[in-house]
């Protein structure tokens, strides 16, 4: 029932409570729910196009004050009958072309628009959700994805520490890098609604979910022509709030199948790893556990795709084995590819830790990009340019920044080269200009002095208890 509160006026609601055995009133600012950039944004982030239900983002910030009662009556009648409207469970798919061929399919990616509405309910209940699993301490400590302190970043920190601390005891170490096909569009629903009692969910609880994920439907909306809709059979919906959470809690077991070996997952993307005091030992452990954990894949109707899935080698001794001599193989007899570098959580990651690979790909990228923009620089004004800079380029510099720091000198020296390049790109300078003149005119700051900042957060937070608990300890 719809309510307000005597003190504040502020409108009452009703949602879904993650345990379903009672059905708690949380007391919020549903005008500010609806007016909060980050699900309105998200509803309009792809060349304007609205969602399913036809709604303008922008309408309902606008009049969120005059339409909150309404919606909450709404909110709260999905809650009670367990049903959401035909139209919350229906998709726009709009093919985005990633580049090669565009008659080749695989070459687009699908970005999904969902309705507002929908997203704002999700939004809602994804909070009770995270805050039951985080409060009965559901989710296993090596599931970096989605969660409260975690990052793709500590989820990489966490793997490189375990491989460099086996390499400092003179252990042998063999990784595996497993890619699942179609993952969330694989999730199996009598499995999940399984998995969703099993960590405690109430029957009422489970029903919502089992209709939120009933009889969903998508259309593909090209150039303002829409398709004929088709009904979604499986799997969780991709551009959903609910979705990743629930991919979560799917897999949420497979971290404890690893006999012989530790696991790490970020959502889809697990590593499975292994050390031994030889690279033969290393492997043979990786074999084992890798068996254990596809006949898990199986269980959970999870299809591996042996053709992305690589493993890679680290070792300090000097005499190491023919990829021939080691080998990991699947279920079905086919051999996972040795690589030397391996992309993991958007950094590369090489057999010998020097991160040359990395760097490397980033000043190539930065390159072209820096290139694209001295050849235009006419069209931008000095502002524009600053922002342009600090948009495109600085957070490319500084994600991982924390973890590749301490690589040589002269492989950090050719970030700095296109570093400067950018800075004179913003005050139009001459290509001799010193870089400390460069500082001095644009306000930005060194790498090194980035990378450091970003440091001495990082081990604050440690102090401060808001890295995972899995790093702390």
């Amino acid at each position: 029932m719809v309510c307000r509160c005597p003190s504040c006026r502020r409108v009452r609601y009703v949602f879904l409570c993650p345990d379903m055995r009672v059905w708690r009133v949380a007391r919020s600012n549903m005008a500010a729910t609806l007016t909060c950039g980050r699900a309105a944004n998200e509803a309009s982030s792809y060349l304007y196009v609205y969602g399913p239900d036809g709604l303008d983002p922008a309408l309902l910030k606008l009049s969120a004050h005059i339409i909150v009662e309404p919606i909450t009556y709404i909110f709260n009648l999905s809650r009670s009958s367990n049903d959401l409207p035909d139209v919350w469970k229906s998709v726009h798919v709009l093919p985005l072309l990633k580049g090669g061929d565009p008659s080749i399919l695989d070459n687009y990616r699908p970005i999904s628009k969902l309705s507002v509405l929908a997203k704002v309910l999700e939004s809602l209940i994804n909070t009770q959700l995270k805050g039951f699993l985080q409060n009965h301490n559901i989710l296993s400590p090596v599931k970096s994805g989605f969660r409260a302190k975690h990052s793709t970043i500590t989820a990489a920190v966490k793997v490189l520490d375990d491989i460099i601390c086996d390499l400092h005891n003179k252990m042998s170490f063999a990784a595996l890098f497993i890619d699942l096909s179609k993952a969330f569009e694989t999730v199996d629903h009598c499995i999940l609604f399984k998995r969703l009692r099993d960590i405690g969910l109430g029957t009422k609880a489970v029903d919502w979910f089992r209709n939120y994920l009933a009889n969903r439907t998508q259309t593909v909306a090209v150039d303002g022509h829409i398709s004929a809709s088709l009904g979604v059979r499986g799997g969780v919906p991709q551009g959903s709030i609910l979705g990743l959470v629930l991919f979560t809690i799917y897999i949420n077991t497979i971290a404890s199948v690893a006999d012989n070996g530790k696991i790490h997952l970020y959502a889809d993307d697990t590593v499975l790893y292994c050390s031994a005091p030889t690279l033969a030992q290393a492997y043979q452990s990786l074999q084992q556990s890798f068996n254990l954990l596809q006949a898990t894949f199986i269980e959970l109707r999870l299809v591996l795709n042996a053709g992305k899935t690589k493993v890679m080698q680290f070792t300090k001794s000097r005499t190491v084995p023919s990829s021939t001599t080691l080998a990991i193989s699947t279920l079905d007899g086919k051999c996972v590819e040795n690589v030397s570098s391996y992309k993991y959580l958007g950094l590369w990651i090489d057999e010998k830790l020097t991160f040359k690979v990395h760097i490397d790909k980033l000043v190539r990228k930065l390159r072209v990009k820096l290139g694209f923009y001295f050849r235009n620089k006419s069209c931008f004004t000095l502002q524009a340019r600053r922002k342009l800079i600090s948009a495109t380029f600085l957070p490319v510099f500084d994600y991982g920044d924390v973890i590749y720091m301490h690589a040589a000198s002269t492989t950090l020296h050719t970030l700095d080269t296109v570093y400067h390049g950018a800075l004179r790109f913003i005050i139009n300078a001459k290509s001799r200009t010193h870089h400390c003149r460069l500082y001095e005119v644009t306000g930005f700051s060194s790498l090194g002095l980035h990378r450091w900042f970003h440091w001495h957060i990082f081990i604050y937070k440690a102090i401060s208890g808001d890295l995972p608990a899995i790093l702390i300890c």
